[in-house]
């Protein structure tokens, strides 16, 4: 496979695209909105210049009049011999996406506070919902698998629906060229010093790969099994086991290309991923500062804390055909289809904090099942014509549907020390269960007018068909005449809506480039949520809560380097007449969607420094807000946004230093900042406190293959990441409340032959 041991130090770590670069030290970095059009190494020489099709085709990124963002192979196998968790990886790469939050729930992970549409080669890999859910679009996959990572900012008309932050897309890596046969071996072992070496807290991961070339045929294969064991905050404490930690992953991934000719190639991967969960006994503490911390129970109950264990298994495959000379353009056709299976085990919720302020109709204990399919098909056609035009347009259908149940338990008297979960007492749905259709047909154009201004202009309309079914969630609070929980109606409805992007960039100066664009995205609102909201008497198709939320984006920026500096700076806006609120309701602490007028602002910087050859700093600050309207009655009725849509801003300050050709230093300093704004208003139930961490690490090419070894969370600080802190304030939710990693170790060795 593709993943060869890498150099210590590599310049092209995080791209950024510049405009026209005077021929000097320019080697680098891509970064919020840019990447070097001529990439020159330390002595000169020409490097290929940074590709990457996050408009859907090829092109070099000064060419793009939108920010976007690419971490290569050497980024990510950084993170990798820190955790397997990609969410990490993003939180401490990407400006404008929300903070490492431990887990790979995309709690608070949004992008400029707005949704992400999560994509691998291509294939759409979530499902409709928004952050306030709570989703799992970032563990379908091993990170092993992944060459590539790009980032694009903002809504375009080539993506549409669910991409109104953005668009993250996944390249997986490609075999061995002109090797019939290349075997991977990876081992890694996570401890955390508090515990050093302690089985109960030191992790290990194995990966198995191998690719080849056998003309034109080409394969890539990949076995990880990871075995996450319980977590070690920065107090000593195991953080609780129910909600983190102490799972057992297997990954599975092939993936096979044939090359019909010169011209035309099919290609198709294969993705299986099981989670299971063994978490131990433990006894539960909260403590004074919202930490939820354990004990592992030295006498168990026989029969253990339940026979109900939590799993997923997730899987996703895809076809494609690509025709590169196709009437002197570029075909591309795939079908793709994804299944998730997941139950998150028996949640007791019995805890004496949980009940001065349990919701009547709630239950105390419940086990609830997802399941959710979907297939589709995207294909395109680019054109370029007369010298100076490009076109692309296309067709994309998807279909996806949701089903989930709960049950609720009557425990037997001896649960505690026997484990009897005794019987089902009631039926119901967790999340209502949904059927959504869309189709989706684009075109976007690029003219050159000359060689320092470009235009870009598209567009998209999209329909939407969804039904939404009719049940009572074990959560209901609404009560009929007799006191039991209301059955809701589901019903049907349909929409469509358009979106559109006009942009321009002109390489204004020899050292800096500038760039616009005014984009309208798309989105329809999570239906197993707010269906919800809608009153029993109501009708969903015309309801207000399940109509598309349409966004309007406006983005300035500019790129550029000056000798051994480069810089990249970009401020947007966003509104929208309805937007997707999650929010918290102080009073009965539950969780609702707030439809109302929504706007996003703030920017991104990058600055970066290569002093010598062998020494480069990477600088990125991300600040962003948000305001809504709950009562639709102007600017002096806005509040800040929930903390669930807007992150804190964010700091990092990313080195690497060569010492010899072998040997290589890299640290990662990231600050997140505080965020009270929500919750002096009203809107949060808690605050954010911020947070200081930094990492260091080595890589050192030996016997043949390269060590890796990574020290996180240095400083040993004490802190809970924002994502685990909205759950603070919400008594229901206090077991949920972990504190992040202290110190870990982190030591892996990968092998290529």
């Amino acid at each position: 496979m593709n993943r060869q041991p890498l150099p210590p130090f590599a310049l092209a770590g995080v791209a950024v695209a510049l405009g026209s670069v005077p021929a000097m030290l320019q080697a680098q970095t891509e970064a919020s909105g840019s990447v070097v059009q001529q990439q020159i190494d330390s002595r000169g020489n020409a490097i290929e210049e940074v590709v990457v099709t996050a408009n859907r085709r090829p092109q070099r990124i000064p060419e793009i009049a939108r920010s976007v963002i690419v971490l290569d192979e050497l980024v990510i196998d950084e993170n990798l011999a820190k955790t397997s968790n990609i969410a990490d990886l993003l939180g401490a790469s990407v400006p404008g996406f929300g903070p490492p939050a431990v887990t790979d729930i995309d709690r608070t992970l949004t992008l400029r506070g707005r949704n992400v549409q999560y994509l691998i080669d291509g294939v759409p890999i979530q499902y409709n919902g928004g952050t306030g859910y709570g989703g799992f679009a970032l563990a379908k996959f091993d990170p092993e698998i992944i060459g590539r990572v790009e980032v694009l900012y903002g809504p375009t008309s080539v993506y549409g629906g669910g991409a109104t932050g953005g668009v993250i897309q996944y390249f997986t890596q490609q075999p061995a060229e002109g090797d019939p046969f290349q075997l991977r071996l990876r081992v890694q072992s996570t401890t955390f010093l508090e515990d050093f070496a302690d089985s109960d807290t030191t992790s290990y991961k194995t990966t198995i790969g191998a690719s080849g070339d056998l003309g034109r045929f080409d394969y890539l294969v990949n076995y990880s099994y990871d075995r996450q064991r319980g977590i070690i905050d920065g107090e000593g404490d195991l953080v609780n086991p129910v909600f983190y930690g102490f799972t057992n992953e297997d990954f599975y991934f092939g993936k096979v290309g044939f090359d019909i000719s010169d011209s035309q190639r099919i290609e198709a991967f294969y993705n299986f991923t099981e989670f299971e969960t063994d978490r131990p006994a433990t006894l539960l503490t909260i403590e004074d500062d919202g930490r939820a911390t354990a004990e592992i129970n030295p006498n168990p109950p026989a029969g253990g804390p339940s026979p109900l264990s939590p799993f997923n298994e997730k899987t996703f495959w895809n076809i494609s055909y690509t025709n590169s000379d196709l009437f002197g353009g570029s075909l591309l056709v795939q079908y793709y289809d994804r299944e998730d299976e997941n139950a998150i085990g028996l949640i007791d919720l019995r805890a004496p904090a949980a009940t001065p302020t349990w919701p009547q109709g709630w239950p105390d204990n419940y086990t609830a099942s997802f399941a959710d399919e979907g297939s589709g098909f995207r294909s395109q056609f680019a054109l370029p014509f007369a010298e100076r035009w490009n076109l692309i347009f296309g067709f994309d259908r998807d279909e996806q549907s949701r089903a989930s149940d709960a049950q609720v338990y009557s425990l037997s008297p001896d649960f505690d020390q026997s484990g009897d979960i005794g019987t089902v007492v009631r039926d119901g749905l967790f999340l209502f269960p949904f059927e959504l259709e869309t189709w989706g047909v684009f075109a976007q154009i690029e003219y050159e007018v000359s060689d320092k201004l470009r235009l870009t202009g598209g567009l998209r309309y999209e329909d939407v068909e969804f039904e939404i079914g009719a049940g009572t969630r074990i959560f209901e609070t609404t009560l009929d005449g007799n006191g039991n929980q209301v059955s809701r109606p589901g019903g049907a409805g349909a929409s469509d809506g358009d979106a559109w992007n006009i942009g321009v960039t002109w390489d204004a100066f020899t050292w800096a480039s500038l760039f616009a664009n005014i984009s309208q995205g798309f989105e329809v609102p999570g239906l197993s949520q707010v269906a919800g909201i809608v009153p029993p008497d109501q009708e969903l198709r015309s309801n207000e809560a399940v109509s598309p939320q349409v966004v309007d984006n406006y983005e300035v920026g500019l790129r550029g380097a000056v000798g051994v500096w480069r810089y990249s700076f970009a401020a947007y806006f966003a509104d929208s007449e309805l937007g997707q609120n999650f929010i918290y309701d102080p009073v009965t602490n539950q969780g609702e969607y707030n439809r109302s007028p929504q706007e996003n602002y703030g920017f991104e910087a990058v600055l970066g420094w290569a002093p010598l050859p062998s020494v480069d700093l990477l600088t990125t600050v991300s600040w962003g807000e948000g305001d809504f309207d709950p009562d639709g009655d102007g600017p002096q009725g806005e509040v800040p946004l929930t903390t669930l849509d807007i992150p804190p801003w964010k700091f990092t300050l990313n080195g690497r230093w060569s010492l010899t050709d072998d040997l290589g230093l890299n640290a990662l300093l990231l600050v997140v900042g505080d965020r009270d704004r929500a919750f002096d208003d009203g809107v949060d139930l808690y605050e954010i406190d911020g947070y200081t961490t930094l990492d260091l690490g080595l890589n050192w090419n030996v016997f043949s293959g390269t060590l890796s070894a990574q020290l996180t969370n240095a400083l040993d600080e004490t802190y809970i990441t924002p994502a685990s802190q909205t759950y603070i304030g919400n008594p229901i939710f206090a077991p949920r409340v972990a504190g992040a990693p202290g110190r870990a170790l982190s030591v892996a060795y990968s092998l290529t032959f």
